[in-house]
C-alpha cells in the first residue's frame, strides 16, 4: 500500500471511529433525560375567562353555545392526546407559554 492509500484509510477510520463514539456519547447522554420527560404528564391550561371575555356582547345564544363547545372540544382532544387540560381558574402561576390562546371570533 503506497502512502496516499494509508493515509485516507487512517482518516476514514477514524472519521468512523469518531462518529460512533458521537453517537453513542450523546445517546449516553440523552438516555436520563428521555426516561424522565417520559414519566412527566404534560400540562395545559385553558383559560376560561378569557373565553368569556372573548365573546362579542351582542353574540347570539347560539353562537356563546358553539364557543363553549368549541372550548371543551378543544379540551377533549387535548385530554385524549394524553395532555392534562386544566382551567385557569385552578391555577396560582404558571409560564404564559402554557396557556392556550384562544381566539375571538
Amino acid at each position: 500500500m503506497d502512502v496516499k492509500s494509508q493515509w485516507l484509510s487512517g482518516v476514514l477510520i477514524a472519521a468512523s471511529l469518531g462518529t460512533v463514539g458521537g453517537w453513542f456519547a450523546a445517546h449516553q447522554q440523552l438516555q436520563q433525560p428521555i426516561a424522565r420527560l417520559n414519566l412527566v404528564t404534560p400540562v395545559l391550561v385553558l383559560d376560561r375567562a378569557r373565553l368569556i371575555q372573548s365573546i362579542p356582547p351582542n353574540a347570539t345564544q347560539e353562537q356563546m353555545t358553539k364557543m363553549v363547545d368549541d372550548w371543551q372540544g378543544q379540551a377533549k382532544k387535548l385530554s385524549d392526546a394524553g395532555y392534562l387540560v386544566i382551567d385557569s381558574t385552578a391555577v396560582v402561576a404558571a409560564p404564559i407559554d402554557l396557556y392556550i390562546q384562544t381566539h375571538g371570533r
